[in-house]
């Protein structure tokens, strides 16, 4: 555990970049409670409904739709709609006219943040959470991830993996979520060997809004994790790094993406064999590290990070690696 930790802790002094994609839901300003704006994304065409308030404090809506520039910005025509039946009545066409407010520009973040504009104001929104509490909390569930590993084997390109963030917990002083590589998904939760085996354990850095997360992905690797996380999805790079080591920043991880397949009520209350039932598994897994050509990837060098990043991440972990001897 305390080689996650520091790992965990380390990783939080770099930043790359890797694109996403917005998630569709109920947004807000949590200064602006009583007013909300409700996003649908399907594939690159965007719609909008925005329930405020005229200037008499009557509720008013506006919409708008079009299509996304790029995967993350939107412009379009603020429409208002009037006259149409009340809740449960009858039904009566309403009429949609533009509003002449101009252009509305919202500006995605990451999978959950934005930006709205408006004549000439500017506005952070985020997707509301209703139930998931904070950030750590939010990730527990289970999650079917895909890797991109075609720039490091000659092999299959890609790489599947279920995770399991079965736990928040306070370890050492650190605020971890903590879980493991599940041993099947025919189990809700974590047994005994993919605890001993393949543990789990995350941070959530709120400065820079990112999960960093380390994973033993066998007896001699781990797997280390840069991810921006949304409700039911994650986005970021991994890389795979021998035990007692460090990541070769000087190289890109490869990329990785993530998707919600259970909830943390089905990690919590779902049938299957739990943590303190015993295994019948009687031999070693293989994890990822095996599936890479360690020459092919050496030769990979357009690392993302700058020099000044690496040098920086390297030294931390070299300054804390002798606080741990």
């Amino acid at each position: 555990m305390k080689k996650l930790l520091t790992t965990c802790a380390l990783l939080l002094t770099s930043i790359t970049s890797w694109s996403f994609t917005p998630e569709s839901g109920l947004y807000w300003n949590s200064d602006e409670s009583g007013s909300g704006y409700n996003f649908e994304i399907q594939d690159n065409f965007f719609f909008g409904v925005f329930y405020v308030y005229d200037d008499l404090g009557y509720p008013y809506w506006y919409t708008t739709s079009g299509f996304l520039d790029g995967n993350s910005y939107f412009e379009g025509d603020l429409y208002i709609s009037e006259d149409g039946p009340c809740l449960l009545c009858g039904w009566q066409q309403n009429h949609s006219y533009e509003s002449g407010l101009g252009k509305i520009k919202i500006n995605f973040l990451t999978e959950t943040t934005a930006t709205m504009s408006l004549l000439g104001n500017t506005l952070y929104i985020e997707r509301f959470n209703f139930y998931l509490g904070d950030e750590l909390q939010k990730m527990r569930g289970e999650w079917q991830v895909i890797y991109d590993v075609s720039d490091f084997t000659d092999g299959f390109p890609y790489f599947a993996d279920v995770l399991i963030f079965e736990q928040t917990e306070t370890y050492d002083g650190n605020y971890l979520a903590t879980g493991c590589r599940s041993e099947s998904t025919n189990y809700n939760r974590c047994t005994n060997y993919a605890l001993n085996n393949n543990e789990l354990a995350a941070v959530y850095d709120t400065d820079n809004d990112e999960l960093i997360a380390v994973l033993r992905d066998d007896a001699n690797y781990y797997l280390a994790y840069y991810l921006k996380t949304g409700t039911n999805q994650f986005d970021g790079e991994a890389f795979s790094y021998r035990v007692g080591s460090s990541p070769n920043l000087s190289q890109p991880g490869f990329s990785v993406r993530g998707f919600r397949t259970a909830s943390k009520h089905f990690v919590d209350t779902g049938t299957g064999p739990s943590k303190n039932d015993s295994t019948t598994t009687n031999h070693t897994k293989t994890g990822l590290n095996q599936m890479l050509t360690r020459e092919k990837s050496d030769k990979t060098t357009y690392a993302q990070m700058t020099k000044t990043q690496q040098d920086r991440f390297l030294r931390t972990i070299e300054k804390l690696e002798k606080q741990l001897k």
